[in-house]
Parts: C-alpha cells; structure tokens; sequence
C-alpha cells in the first residue's frame, strides 16, 4: 500500500520563506541597535500618532476617539484627524496588547504582521487565478518583498494596508466577472473606503483599471461572462452597501477631506510636463536596485526573474494581452509627471501608486514559473539582447562608466544567476521541478540582498536615518526636557504654548510628540489639516505656513502668539542666555523662590537640541473666547498688508460679510517703513590682488599656497604677482577678471534704491548683502520683518555650473583635463539643484533660515513669492540686516521692505482690554467651551477656535448661528447683556454616517444570511 505524498501548504511554505527572509534582513537592522521608526516622518507623524491611539484605546488620553482635541495643534476633529494614519487601519488596534513600554516593539511587530499579511493576499489571488503551487509561493515572496515595501516598512508602515487590499479587490471582482456574489466585493471595499481615503481613491482608479483589462481579457478568451447590464448593477449595488457600511468613518473624513489645506493648495504635479533628466536616467537600474536616492518615490526594486517575465510575456503579446498591456500603461505612467499626479489625488507627482505595479510584477513572475517549460531558444536570444540594452542604459546612467555600489553588483550578479538558471532550462528541459526549487532558493537570495539594500549599514547608509531603539519613548517624554510636566503641576488653567523658532531644528515641518504632553502646542504636523486655519495664516503672510502645518510657530510674531492664546513658550536655554529676540511681553516664569525657571536638558541621542528648556510667559495673551465691539468688513481687511491685518486683529474682527447695525472698526496703524541702504559684504575677486589672493588659496597644487597667509593686502600680495603666474595676467584671467566686476557693477546699480537682486558671481559664488538702517535708534523697542515680495528665481543650468567650475579653474591656474571635465559633469548631473534654495537673514538678535522646498518635495512644495520673516523683538538698537543665500544662481525681488512693529503703551492697553472681555468663569473641556459674556453693546464673539460646522453655539440655551471670523476661527454675533455662551462640538457627519452604517451592516448581515441558506439548500440538494 503506498503512502499518499504529503504536500506541504503554500501559505506554510510562504510562511517559513518570510520568518528567513525577515530574520536576515529586518534583523541586521536590529543588531545595529535601530528601530523601524524613521528619524523624520516616523517619530514625527506615525510613531507619536500610535502611541496616542494606545493611549485612547487604553482611556489614558486626554480625550476620546471621537470628539475635539486641543492637542491636535490649535484644535481639530480627533478621529478625522487620525483616520488617515490608524483609525480604519485594524492592525494599529492591536497595539492595545502591548505592555505601555514596549510600544516601539509593537510599532515594529505591527509593521511585519502588515507585511506578512501582503503575501498571505496574493496567495488568494493566486488561488482564484489558478496559478500552481511554485509560482503562486514565489509571486507572493516577489510581492511581498520588494524595494517598494522594504521602502514603506521603515518610512510609513500604513502603506503596506492597500498592498493588502488591492489582491482581495482584484479577488472580488474578478468573481463577480465568473458569475459569483457580489457581496464579498462590497465588504472589502467597505474596508478599503474605512481604511483610509487616500487608498480608497487611489485603488479605485486601480480596480476599475484591473475590471476594464480583465473583462476584455476574459472576453477575447470566450468566458461566459454576466451581461453587462447584470454586471453593472452588481457593481453599482457593491459601491452602494461598501459607502453604507463605511459611512461613519467615510462621511465624516470626507467632509474634512474637502475643507482641508490640501484642497487646492498644491502646485499640480508640481509644476512639471516631464520629471528632470536624472529621474529618466536613474529608472533603469531603480527597477532591480535600491538604496540610492528615491526620486518621486520611483521605488521598485523587484526580482530579477521580473525583468526576464517581462521579455518572455512581450514575445508572446497576443497570448498574455492583458499583463502586457498593463505594463505598457505602468511604463507610461511612469514616465508622465501628470500620470502620477491624477493618482496622488490630484496633487504632486509621487509614485505612491507603485504598489499596484508591484502585484502585476508577482503575478507576472508566476506565470513564468508555471509556464517554465515553454521557455524557448528564441526567448533566450531576446532576453540576451534586452540585458546588453539594459546593461547599456546602466552605463549611460552612471555616467559612461561601470562603477557600482557594493550592493547593486551583488543584485546584477543575483539577475545573472537567473539568466543562468534559464540557460540550463534549455539545456534541461525535462527537469523543470528542480529548476523551479532553484529559481525559489535565487528568489529568496534576491529579495534578502534587496532587504539588507536598506537595513544593513555595510550597504547602506539608510540604518542611519533609523532611531536607535528605545530613542523614540525617550524622546516623547523628554521632547520639551518635561517642562511640560512641570507647568501641567503650576497652571491648571487651559493655556497653549508654542516653541521658539529654532527650539528643534528638523528636516520635517513639524512634530506631533508634543501632542502626548498635553502642552496644547499650536503647531501640528498632520495630512489632513484645517483649510480655514491654513487661510488664515496665508492672509497673515505665516512664513512657516506649509499644507501639513499650517500654523508651526507663527515665526514667533508677538502679535500673533497672543492672539491664538499663546501663554507659554517653550525656548533654548542657550538662547535665552544669550539675549536672543523673544516676542515682547514674554517674560522667563520665576519658581516659587525667585528663579528663572530652566528646565535642565534631558539628553536624547540623536534627536535632542543639545541644552535645556526656558520657559517664558506671555502677559498679553489673549483669551480662547473673548468679544470685540467693532468689525472690519471683508473689503477693509482686504486692503491692508499682512502686518496691518496682523495688528487690525486687536482693533476689530475680520468677518466674511458686513453685519448690519455693528460698528466699522477705525484702524490706526504703528507700523513704520524703515528706511536703509544695501551694501555688498562679500569679496569678489575683482582684481589682480584679488586674484593673487584666490590662487594662493585654491592652486593648491602649489606647495608655497600651504606656506603664505591668505587675504592679503593689496600691496603684500602683488609680492607674489610672479610666483602665482599673474605678473603679467593673461587675457583670460583680465576677462573674467572684468566680466566679474561688470557683474557686481550691475547687481550694485540695481539695489541703489533697495535691495532688487541678489547674485551669484561669474565663478558661481552667491554674494552677500547687508542692509544698513537709515536711523537705527527709532526701531528700538520694535519686531522687525523683512518684507520681501515678487520673488523670482533663477538657477544655473548644467552648462552654467560646468562653465562656473571651468572659469574657477582658469582663475585659480589649476589645468582641468579632459577626465577631470567629465568628472565634473558626472558629479553636476548626479546632483540637481529641484529649483531649491535657501535664504538666511540675521541681526544682532538673531538668525531666521527661510527653505524654498524644491521641486522634488511630495510633501510641502510651494513656490513662494511672498514672503514676511520675523526678525524678532528688541529693546537694543538693531543697525544692520544681513542677507545671504545658497542653491539659486540669483533671486530677484519686486519690493524687499524693513518694517518695525512698536510694542509699548498701545500693545498693553489693546490685549488688556481684550482681555478684560474673555468669557468669565471659563470652562475648556474636550466638546465644549464655557461661560458668561457682559457687555453693554451688541458685540462680536471672537475665538481663536478652528472653525468648523461641528461647533454649535447656544446662548443662554438657545442655538445660535456661527461664522468663519478672523479668516479662520469661530465667531458669532452676541446681544448686549449678561449670557451663558456655550459651544459645543460634534463630528460633522458622525451622526448620520452612524445610522448609514447601522443600515449598511443591517443589510449586510440579510444578504450573508441568505448566501449562507442558499448554500445549506444547494447542499442539502446536492446530497438527496
């Protein structure tokens, strides 16, 4: 009798293929001491989100899931706010589990569970395709574990969920295509749509595109298919329970969706008709490497046996139709900057939707190894010719020369071995099993040196932008070095706080750690953001204002910080020691005894700012809710800069319309234009001492350059006139030499009346500007900005900046050979500039750095053409502003204004008055705001509460309407006398998505009941 062979499962298969491949790849991370929480986004977004999630999970929080919080920034909506990041996803709810010290581990664990999960997917979608047991397991492995989710594992884990959803859509619709239920197609994409909105938009687009590809496929292959009226009423009837089901989260999250920063606030794909050259150049090889730089996160990374799929698949175009027609419009889209922009909802053109490419790129390979056998001799002769073409553009990418990172030779060794595996499937055509355990073992080898591409420090420098572990608790704890825990013990009150400007100095726009400490801080750092709060700082001229922070700082503006009821501030120990600007009327808080209150620095490595917290505090801020008398109509407030509105606000409130029968504020104006001149501080090399001076310094091929002091006088240094070669200069250098100075003839002339450009020198150098005060001594006690409108750019072009280093040669006597030349070029086309700059501006009291993010940035990117920079508040007398600035080639500017903002006598008496109408008898809770208004005039309610439609107000118990006010905040009209104010806040949308949803789950559970009797009677049947 013989023993039935017992075959081993493919999801136990898939499953010990992961713990290996997990234990090599995610392990060499974690003996190198590192976390999977990303140094930027990770501790500043998804790390502190979760955590908080734990805390409301676990009723710790200062607030619930569903309601207000005013630790969300300057306040928003708790669930909407977090439904893009953990609410919908079910695997942040599992962090519950976890001991509340062990959340960087469960952060790390969750993040595998997602990824083990996406090949637990494909194994289903496999099975509905009727693929075979090896190419099903080595589909899964290359869809699994590829550059792509290797990439999102350490930068955002949440992108692995679509990864998961998109199989099990393509799963449900290709059933309904055979003729089955549609109802498993309604609850997937019922958790698609609770998932996340971006997802559901995203593979939206890639599910209609798999239901139009599969239906014609299905077609032309004679399947009987559902008529297409049958077909689309199925589809209609799955759309409309998936948006019932999901309604309590979908609704709600939409209609924050729509009113949110982002909605039209991005530049469409970033300005681009096509993406810049090295993007193009750099495709090739990002298809079967990584680990280099990411350009608009054009990460694939996939198998080698991929790329082999892909010529085999092409040659046989009618018969695989379908995945070669996607993979053409793959290969479009990827070309096309405004393709990638429709996808990323419209905004910038970021790659994102990769991760669908990625399923077709398994399923690709599973055909292949299911169909090894028909691999021919012509399919061989083609795949040499595309890996010569291949091996060609790699070349021309590096730069017309072979030179490689340790870890891409071992990948093109790795696809090598692959070709070599397919050469001896024609040498051995009966032994296909084998070669299928082969092609298993190289896969695995391949999807481990792509792993260890990002997680190994012996190749790759990407384990260094990962937090060493237990940094991330630390760090949530200590951000502020617990001054939070010690004004939390002092003031009981409800207060927020803000944070010097450069308390943290982060390549992020914000942090969301402070969120955990209860500070109430006003900055935030979220996807989705208010866009009332987001217009109010862009009429303000916020110059810290960006879509996922609105607000930051405010650039530390005093008059802004006391309007948004800054109480505290957060500062540098060593700014305060060294009399650095501080807004006025903010005062270092005392402790009991007498002294200044710091805060000793609570090092963490890596993350920390190097010194301990000052507090200080704010005297003039105004309340959360006060009122004014007085209006400042649309077309008034309309008028006026954005410093004159900034100080209108404490004269009147901006409302969206004139109200009847309220009084027009009557707006008088401190502010002062300061007059100044502008004076060239760099040192051109302009002439023949000049450029003695430059060869002794950058001939350094000289030996006697290491000897003699450099910056000499004029008369020392025509002493080395004939040492140098400039004794009797040649034409060229008297060229450049004049050039140079017609160039700074012609930068002076233009800033005689003001400063109008700012430019960089023939040799590429950016110069540097002073702007001197005319009468200094009347901008004491003054904040000073720096107005600098119609700003424009220009930056060098690759012949530019080959021609400035040439010129930099010719003027230093250094020979530059023809190799040097090409290295040249090779290090300025690997090193674009994105039409990014920066601008730094500082005084006696201090420096501001303004980043004009480029065109590469997926984020935040928008071109500024206005901009208002704080440069602080001063007792002492300010004389000079100095300008300089590095990546453009020159900025020109319409207008660069000085304008002083006096604080003193006006300034107290206007923030006393308004503060003397807050509501008394204060009360601040998460949903509401309470408390009694006087007044003997009908007067306006003034809050610095984001608007929202969830707030309503009640007057001595009686609804009353709200409006938008101060461009951004909640506000209403009060009659005179004494009035119980009270706002209380719901979420827009919750209640009736609740009861859809009711009738969503209700009726989904009568459709399972009645497919689960349908199946008991076929049964039932099936047996008699």
């Amino acid at each position: 009798m013989k023993r039935e062979n017992y075959r081993v499962p493919v999801w136990f298969a898939y499953t010990l293929a992961f713990i290996l491949i997990i234990l090599l790849t995610f392990g060499a991370l974690h003996t190198m001491g590192r976390s999977t929480i990303w140094s930027l986004d990770g501790i500043a977004q998804h790390y502190p989100i979760l955590k908080e999630f734990y805390q409301i999970l676990h009723g710790t929080a200062h607030q619930s899931l569903f309601s207000w919080s005013w630790n969300l920034g300057l306040g928003a909506d708790q669930m909407t706010t977090f439904a893009y990041y953990v609410v919908g996803d079910p695997f942040s709810y599992l962090i519950a589990l976890f001991p509340a010290n062990q959340l960087e581990l469960g952060y790390t664990l969750l993040t595998l569970l997602r990824l083990y999960v996406v090949g637990l997917s494909f194994i289903a979608l496999a099975k509905q395709f009727h693929f075979r047991r090896g190419g099903t397991l080595i589909g899964a492995l290359i869809y699994t574990f590829n550059g792509f989710t290797f990439y999102v594992s350490y930068h955002h884990p949440f992108f692995l969920l679509p990864m998961i959803l998109f199989p099990l859509l393509c799963l449900t619709i290709d059933r309904i295509l055979h003729g089955h239920s549609w109802l498993w197609l309604a609850l997937v994409t019922a958790i698609v749509l609770i998932c996340n909105v971006y997802f559901a938009y995203l593979l939206a687009i890639g599910a209609a595109l798999f239901l139009f590809i599969r239906y014609f496929d299905l077609r032309i292959k004679h399947t009987q298919l559902p008529k297409l009226w049958q077909l689309c009423l199925r589809l209609g009837l799955a759309i409309v329970l998936a948006l019932l089901i999901a309604a309590v989260i979908l609704l709600p999250t939409a209609l924050a969706m729509v009113t949110s920063s982002r909605v039209g606030g991005a530049t469409f794909a970033n300005g681009l008709t096509w993406y810049p050259e090295i993007y193009y150049r750099t495709l090739p090889d990002n298809l079967l490497t990584s680990n280099g730089t990411i350009y608009y996160w054009a990460t694939i990374a996939t198998s080698g046996i991929v790329l082999i799929a892909m010529v085999w698949s092409m040659r046989r175009f009618r018969q695989y139709l379908a995945i070669n027609v996607t993979l053409i419009l793959i290969a479009v889209g990827l070309l096309i900057p405004a393709v990638s922009a429709t996808l990323n909802v419209m905004s910038t053109p970021s790659n994102r939707w990769l991760l669908m490419a990625q399923l077709v790129f398994g399923l690709l390979a599973a055909t292949l190894i299911d169909h090894l056998n028909l691999f021919d001799q012509r399919d061989f002769w083609w795949l040499t010719g595309v890996t010569i073409i291949f091996i060609i553009l790699i070349w021309i990418a590096n730069g017309f020369i072979f030179k490689f990172r340790d870890i891409q030779t071992l990948l093109y060794v790795i696809f090598f071995m692959f070709v070599w595996l397919m050469s001896l499937i024609l040498l051995n055509p009966h032994h296909v099993l084998q070669f299928k355990l082969g092609m298993l073992g190289v896969v695995m080898l391949n999807t481990i040196a792509i792993g260890l591409s990002f997680y190994s420090s012996n190749y790759s420098g990407a384990p260094a932008n990962e937090l060493p572990t237990k940094t991330a608790e630390k760090w949530s704890v200590d951000y502020f070095d617990r001054a939070d825990q010690y004004l939390n013990r002092i003031d009981h009150s409800f207060y927020r706080t803000a944070t010097s400007n450069n308390y943290y100095s982060m390549l992020t726009v914000g942090n969301d750690i402070p969120m955990l400490l209860n500070t109430h801080t006003i900055s935030s750092y979220y996807s989705v953001q208010n866009g009332d709060v987001n217009t109010f700082n862009q009429q303000l001229a916020n110059s810290q204002n960006s879509m996922n922070n609105p607000t930051s700082d405010v650039d530390t503006r005093t008059s802004l910080l006391s309007l948004l009821n800054v109480k505290y501030l957060f500062a540098r120990q060593d700014d305060v020691a060294n009399h650095q600007a501080m807004p006025y009327g903010f005062t270092q808080l005392k402790t009991a005894k007498g002294h200044a209150a710091i805060l000793k620095d609570r090092p963490v490595f890596g993350v920390g700012n190097g010194t301990g917290t000052a507090i200080l505090k704010n005297k003039y801020a105004l309340p959360l809710a006060y009122t004014q008398s007085s209006q400042i109509t649309p077309k008034t407030f309309n008028s006026l800069s954005a410093i004159q509105k900034q100080q209108s606000l404490l004269q009147g409130t901006a409302v969206t319309h004139k109200i009847d029968g309220l009084k027009q504020a009557t707006l008088t104006s401190t502010t002062h234009q300061a007059a100044y001149s502008v004076k060239l501080t760099s040192e051109p090399v302009l002439t023949i001492p000049d450029a003695i001076n430059y060869r002794l310094t950058h001939n350094i091929k000289k030996s006697m350059s290491a000897s003699v002091k450099t910056n000499l006088k004029p008369s020392e240094a025509m002493k080395y006139a004939a040492a140098t070669g400039l004794e009797t200069p040649s034409a060229t250098v008297q060229k450049l030499l004049a050039d140079n100075q017609a160039t700074i003839d012609n930068n002076r002339e233009a800033n005689q009346h003001g400063l109008k450009a700012m430019t960089s020198d023939v040799l590429g150098t950016p110069q540097t500007y002073q702007l001197k005060l005319k009468h200094p001594s009347r901008y004491q006690k003054t904040e000073l900005y720096l107005d600098l409108s119609g700003i424009t750019t220009t930056f060098s072009t690759t012949s530019d900046r080959l021609t400035q280093l040439s010129q930099q040669s010719k003027l230093a006597g250094t020979p530059l050979s023809r190799g040097e030349k090409t290295a040249n070029w090779r290090s300025i086309t690997n090193s674009p500039l994105f039409d990014a700059y920066t601008l730094n501006v500082s005084t006696s009291g201090g420096k501001t750095i303004f980043n004009q993010l480029g065109i590469n940035n997926l984020s935040d990117y928008e071109p500024k053409h206005h901009l208002l920079i704080n440069l602080g508040y001063s007792d002492k007398v300010r004389k000079t502003i100095n300008l300089s600035f590095i990546g453009a080639n020159q900025i020109y500017f319409k207008h660069v204004k000085v304008v002083a903002v006096p604080y003193g006598k006006t300034y107290r008496q206007q923030t006393k008055q308004l503060q003397s109408t807050g509501l008394t008898h204060q009360h601040v809770t998460n949903n509401t705001v309470e408390g009694t208004s006087t007044a003997t005039t009908r007067r306006i309610l003034t809050t610095s509460i984001p608007y929202s439609k969830g707030w309503q107000l009640s007057v001595d118990g009686k609804k009353q309407a709200t409006q938008v006010v101060n461009s951004g905040f909640v506000g209403a009209i009060l009659p005179k006398g004494q009035h119980q104010i009270t706002l209380r806040y719901q979420t827009p949308g919750l209640r009736l998505g609740l009861w859809l949803s009711i009738l969503g789950v209700s009726l989904s559970l009568v459709l399972i009941a009645g497919e689960i009797a349908k199946w008991y009677l076929t049964r039932v049947q099936y047996r008699r």
